[in-house]
């Protein structure tokens, strides 16, 4: 692990040592010697919380620090505009001794940092799908400008494009960009909820003549509490079932820093009315949020601040955008009210966040 980190950029030491890392995990060792010593993309399957990220982007900034790129030289791809944010700021703070710079490239983004960006293409671009096609479709002139000599793509979350629209969607933009700059840019992907390693293998390889390797890496285990309680609530004006259900759930996650996953929008805002409303007849604090695709960007933020903080307990109700890979630090409860749509989905609110004590 010593030759790993002597392996790396001094910007990259520096970040190591100023964050007191006390050492350096498995996955990150494994990623370093196969982005630095290989040619093949790189699919990263681990746990939350098991330094992914980081295991991508150690390597890869090193990379472009010794061998600078003359245009953008990492395209990040994410499902989410949350997970870009929260990204964003680890990156930021990896880059922060360097003059590589890293830009997020989304709706709730102002037009002149792209503008800036559009000036002067260097560093890692951060973007979803949408924003990225619609990149392509409003000003395709600046594609070769920004793009012809892009070094990697990182596709995050990559079981959650795998067998989607948006999946083909992004598949069908990278193949867009790479016959524009003529060029075959390395793929790396990251996930933590990977049932089919061979799918998610032809999926991040597919359009490309690269191998794709998945390094071996022992994951630590991990023991959840799971509990369910069911309702039987036969009909919508069966209040007394209803106002049952919601006590419990005020009860379950009193005291509690918690997400309460939801399968609507709809739903979530119904869930913390009704909590909010019990603490306020009792007289406890407000310390409900909500975080979804149809809220404002301030309010979005405001939940992730609260739920990061670790002076407060704070309860947010949220659908998939609090799913995916953004770290809020210790949970005290995981709860979800309904069904998930799917395993996966499931699987990936149990385990997506670090130092959970129990699911409900």
């Amino acid at each position: 692990m010593r030759n790993v980190f002597e392996r790396l950029a001094p910007f990259i030491q520096e970040y190591i040592y100023r964050n007191g890392w006390s050492e350096i995990r498995p996955i990150q060792v494994a990623a370093c010697d196969l982005i630095l010593n290989t040619e093949n993309n790189i699919l990263l399957a681990s746990g939350t919380a098991s330094g992914k990220t980081e295991a991508a982007f150690l390597p890869i900034l090193t990379d472009i620090y010794e061998n600078p790129s003359h245009s953008v030289a990492v395209l990040y791809i994410s499902p989410l505009k949350a997970l870009i944010n929260d990204q964003f700021i680890r990156i930021e703070e990896m880059l922060e001794e360097t003059d590589i710079p890293v830009t997020k490239w989304h709706g709730d983004v102002p037009q002149n940092a792209k503008s800036k960006l559009i000036r002067n293409p260097k560093g890692i671009l951060q973007t979803t799908p949408e924003s990225l096609e619609a990149m392509l479709m409003r000003n395709p002139g600046n594609i070769l400008k920004l793009f012809s000599d892009l070094r990697y793509i990182v596709i995050d979350e990559v079981h959650y494009f795998m067998n989607d629209d948006r999946g083909l969607q992004t598949l069908c933009i990278i193949e867009r960009i790479q016959r524009i700059i003529g060029k075959e840019p390395r793929r790396i992907g990251l996930s933590a909820t990977l049932g089919d390693y061979e799918l998610a293998t032809q999926w991040l390889s597919a359009g490309t003549k690269r191998k794709t390797v998945i390094p071996s890496v022992p994951e630590e285990k991990r023991k959840i509490r799971l509990g369910i309680k069911y309702y039987e609530i036969e009909e919508k004006e069966d209040e007394t079932s209803i106002l049952d259900y919601y006590k419990d759930l005020y009860e379950k996650t009193l005291n509690k820093k918690c997400i309460i996953f939801s399968n609507s929008k709809s739903e979530v805002e119904e869930n913390i009315a009704h909590l909010k409303k019990i603490a306020k007849n009792r007289n406890t604090k407000d310390i409900y949020y909500v975080h979804h695709a149809n809220i404002s960007n301030s309010l979005r933020r405001q939940a992730e601040e609260q739920m990061k903080s670790e002076e407060e307990n704070a309860i947010t109700g949220a659908t998939v955008t609090l799913e995916l890979g953004i770290d809020l630090g210790k949970l005290d409860r995981i709860v979800q009210t309904g069904s998930p749509f799917t395993v996966s989905s499931f699987v990936q609110r149990l385990r997506e966040k670090r130092k959970k004590r129990t699911t409900c």
